[in-house]
């Protein structure tokens, strides 16, 4: 995603205002010159009747005068307050798109250049690990590499967040739900018994999904649960199973210290009393679901947290599937 994007639906939304904002004033002032015409006209029949009754013409004249004058007065008014107030609307509105695009240039430039350092770190840890002989180091190089891994995904969670509030589209393609969550999601955490507990049952299928933003679903769900454990080792059970056109995806977490309204998860921004983050991370998931043609249900309990993924299944695509 190129720093473009972020520029492309502000042109659009300005444009739309503009033509909005035209058909609005048109309308309007078709509108104030009908009603000028029938005040006008009916201020030329008063005058008839009033000259058909006998009163002198030039009194006649007086008031025909004084009404079209009036007429005149309160429509240009009219006009003049209805062009000042778009005139405004449209001023403050492109105002605030600029500074829209700058902001969104500059986040997508500080995004775009976190990426490559970070990449760098990760593959000379990588490297490290291989040729580190000392057991003594592992636990470190393992970390290092989790945190690598966090950072890596908070960007790549920023960059989709800046996508979709700026109107991107997804790219849908058949995944193979199961391979994926095995190959491109799980290599990122340590499984062990001191830092997390996965237990993994489902079934493959082929569903219907961006690959990008379903690392950032996965991530997302899989980093949270570990930021919220009441003690470790972090306890998650992915269970999936198809469900005639419907693959269901359920990630629970046993031992899960999130505290809140459970009415506002998804909600951009919400967090809980005890917090860590900034909000966005299960917003990113039910909007990017919502995207891939799913749905996200979350369902928090005492001590449990259970994120339910449905996905719709592309059951013709066993040949393209990623």
């Amino acid at each position: 995603m190129g720093q473009g994007d972020f520029v492309k639906k502000p042109d659009r939304r300005f444009k739309l205002l503009v033509l909005t904002q035209g058909l609005w004033m048109t309308t309007l002032l078709i509108l104030a010159l009908w009603w000028g015409t029938l005040l006008w006209q009916q201020g030329e029949e008063i005058a008839n009747l009033e000259s058909q009754l006998g009163l002198p013409s030039h009194k006649v004249q007086s008031r025909l005068d004084r009404t079209t004058r009036m007429i005149a007065a309160e429509s240009g008014a009219f006009i003049l307050l209805i062009l000042i107030t778009n005139g405004v609307l449209l001023f403050f509105f492109a105002r605030d798109t600029r500074r829209s695009r700058s902001l969104e240039a500059f986040f997508a430039s500080v995004t775009h250049e976190l990426r490559t350092p970070l990449t760098s770190i990760r593959l000379q840890a990588e490297a490290l690990q291989d040729i580190e002989d000392n057991p003594k180091h592992t636990p470190f190089l393992n970390r290092l590499l989790e945190d690598v891994g966090r950072l890596e995904g908070q960007v790549q969670q920023t960059l989709e967040l800046a996508r979709i509030e700026g109107g991107g589209g997804l790219t849908l393609q058949s995944v193979r739900i199961r391979n994926f969550i095995q190959t491109r999601i799980l290599p990122h955490y340590t499984l062990n018994e001191s830092r997390m507990r996965l237990t993994v049952e489902m079934e493959e299928a082929f569903v219907q999904a961006d690959p990008s933003a379903l690392m950032v679903i996965l991530r997302n769900t899989l980093d949270n649960a570990i930021k919220y454990t009441r003690n470790v080792p972090t306890v998650l059970e992915i269970k999936g199973r198809s469900h005639q056109s419907v693959f269901s995806l359920d990630i629970l977490h046993r031992n899960s210290s999130f505290s809140g309204s459970a009415d506002q998860l998804g909600k951009l921004f919400y967090r809980g009393p005890e917090s860590q983050g900034a909000g966005v991370g299960l917003y990113l998931i039910k909007t990017l679901m919502l995207k891939c043609g799913g749905t996200a249900e979350f369902r928090p309990a005492e001590t449990t947290f259970l994120t339910r993924l449905e996905f719709k299944i592309d059951p013709g695509s066993e040949t393209h599937g990623a």
